[in-house]
């Protein structure tokens, strides 16, 4: 356990002695960009990664297919992997590799017509390259506040670790490593030290969608809509972006400044007079908290799907409300 920690404090010690000059990306991506003034280096990508590294229930095979997510955001951060649709073709291939190779499918997920087609082997494969493709992106997505993508994912695994039901699944110095390192990537990125980058919110929602799909597949007595509500936020976040860009007539890919949580902080920059990064830490915080409340609720009927689509229908509804609402907000203040 001690070397984990030691090789966390090594990236912090490269951290503070390399010249920044040598790690911040000069030319950030459009909806990362407007929600502070300082650039700060990416590195969040390059501590989880090497936590994957050293966790002995990873093998070499699924640790190697990790680092190619994370070299397809690094590659993607420094603007050499430019094209959204040759990172998709990419990650499509690993992450069908992925699943072939570790045979990451899903056999129950107690819906009786969806288990009928997840006999067929290859709609096994697509179904699961969807619902991780997904989750990648849009974790890729709501990385736009500080704080936001490692605080989310920090809440998830540690109510899953602290309530027992990733206990036995997981290997418990690890998954207590990865908890510190996802607050850890939270707390500098709230003080603006670090940002996740394309490399760190590709390798998060990869990770996280092979972490729960194991824990469920582990864990017969989970309602799938449970999964479904630990990540229902960046995955209703792509969903809906893609439908709101299909509506204007505009290519999914292309970069916008109108996701909620950046919708959240132009209205709170428009109605609260501080910095930009309070603004923006403020605003994380508000989603965080709410999120919070909402898994904390679910986790008392983990096995009660009823319960777990009533909180997702609500979610989705808070979501479409608080959107519009503050869309209409904004317009009035033009």
């Amino acid at each position: 356990m001690y070397i984990y920690y030691g090789i966390i404090i090594f990236f912090l010690i490269i951290y503070l002695l390399v010249p920044e000059k040598f790690l911040k990306i000069e030319d950030r991506n459009l909806h990362q960009k407007f929600t502070t003034d300082h650039i700060p280096p990416a590195l969040g990508g390059y501590f989880l990664i090497l936590t994957l590294f050293f966790n002995n229930q990873i093998d070499l095979t699924q640790k190697f297919l990790f680092f190619l997510i994370f070299l397809s955001g690094t590659l993607s951060d420094f603007k050499i992997l430019n094209s959204p649709t040759f990172r998709l073709v990419f990650q499509t291939l690993i992450i069908l590799i992925f699943v072939y190779l570790t045979d990451l499918y899903l056999e129950n997920t107690k819906i009786i017509f969806l288990d009928n087609l997840l006999e067929n082997f290859y709609f096994n494969l697509f179904f699961c390259y969807f619902c991780i493709v997904i989750l990648v992106n849009g974790t890729n997505f709501i990385d736009g506040l500080n704080g936001l993508v490692s605080g989310y994912y920090a809440i998830v695994v540690f109510l899953l670790h602290f309530t027992g039901i990733s206990s036995e699944i997981v290997n418990f110095q690890f998954v207590t490593l990865l908890i510190f390192v996802l607050f850890l990537m939270s707390l500098l990125n709230l003080f603006n030290k670090i940002y996740i980058g394309d490399s760190g919110s590709y390798l998060i929602g990869f990770f996280m969608a092979f972490y729960l799909i194991t824990i469920y597949l582990y864990n017969q007595n989970l309602s799938p809509f449970f999964i479904i509500l630990l990540i229902w936020y960046p995955c209703f976040e792509i969903l809906f972006s893609i439908f709101r860009k299909y509506k204007l007539s505009v290519s999914p890919f292309s970069p916008d400044n109108s996701h909620l949580h950046q919708l959240l902080f132009k209205y709170l920059s428009k109605k609260i007079s501080f910095k930009k990064n309070y603004i923006n830490n403020f605003s994380s915080v508000l989603i965080l908290f709410y999120n919070f409340l909402i898994i904390l609720i679910s986790l008392n009927y983990i096995s009660n799907t009823k319960f777990q689509v009533l909180l997702i229908i609500i979610n989705i509804f808070i979501y479409i409300i608080s959107y519009f609402f503050i869309k209409k907000k904004l317009l009035i203040f033009r």
